[in-house]
């Protein structure tokens, strides 16, 4: 089920019009046309039951419903999954070009929670400066693909921090993984330490930190695990950093939400 997603300007009036890129998906990717309704959500997740007014210049003036814990109409019959989506945290270590990008479209697809990025000692990725166009840009990226997939799970991507600052950021909410492909002692692989977690703390939120391309120091690691993140192996070949996130937070979906 697909679920337009409401641009942040939305306050939650009966009334409200969208323009621009909005208005192009709305009438062009959607083909919606004056009187059609579909299902909404706002930034925070709400549903609304929105039927387009009127369109002119460009522009789709829309009429906004409140709606219950599901929407009552939908622009497409394809049937989703609706949960229940176990609580994931993923600190990604930023990637160049559009890796990250392609991270966070097909993580937010997955269902995770929140996207921190994290500058670490082998990212190539300069973050000092264009904060507001990287913010916008991961925007719209967690936007399209919320609308593609139509998830329940309003994905966030949080101010990027450095790597010294994980473990504090993260402050002991849950079982904290950092995927390390360095064999060390008594390390455990990603699905056996989360069976273990979930028999434990089945509702509990869950942090996995993954490299950049270079992956990552001795040092970062070292920090990591003495502050509570466990060194874990996905036990398969060396993979590219945006095929890392993906399999790691699939398989830590899998494995936590038949215990949910």
């Amino acid at each position: 089920m697909r679920v337009y997603v409401l641009p942040t300007t939305f306050r939650g009036t009966e009334l409200f019009s969208v323009s621009g890129k909005d208005a192009h998906y709305l009438t062009r990717v959607l083909r919606m046309k004056e009187g059609s309704s579909f299902a909404a959500r706002d930034a925070t997740g709400a549903f609304w039951d929105i039927t387009i007014t009127a369109i002119d210049k460009g522009e789709c003036r829309l009429s906004c419903k409140r709606a219950g814990t599901e929407p009552a109409s939908v622009t497409d019959s394809l049937p989703s999954y609706r949960g229940p989506f176990p609580e994931i945290h993923l600190y990604q270590c930023l990637c160049k070009g559009k890796k990250m990008e392609q991270i966070i479209r097909q993580t937010t697809e997955l269902g995770v929670t929140r996207i921190i990025p994290v500058s670490s000692e082998h990212c190539v990725v300069d973050i000092s400066g264009k904060k507001e166009e990287r913010r916008n840009k991961y925007g719209t990226v967690v936007k399209e693909a919320l609308q593609q997939c139509g998830s329940p799970v309003m994905t966030t991507v949080a101010e990027p921090i450095d790597i010294s600052m994980v473990v504090s950021e993260w402050n002991n909410r849950g079982t904290a993984m950092v995927l390390h492909q360095v064999v060390v002692d008594n390390q455990l692989s990603l699905t056996e330490l989360l069976q273990s977690h979930t028999k434990a703390h089945p509702r509990t939120p869950i942090a996995l930190v993954v490299g950049s391309e270079g992956g990552f120091s001795e040092k970062e690691v070292d920090q990591l695990v003495s502050g509570g993140f466990y060194p874990v192996l996905l036990k398969t070949n060396i993979l590219r950093a945006e095929t890392a996130a993906v399999v790691s937070v699939a398989l830590a979906q899998q494995l936590l939400v038949s215990h949910l």
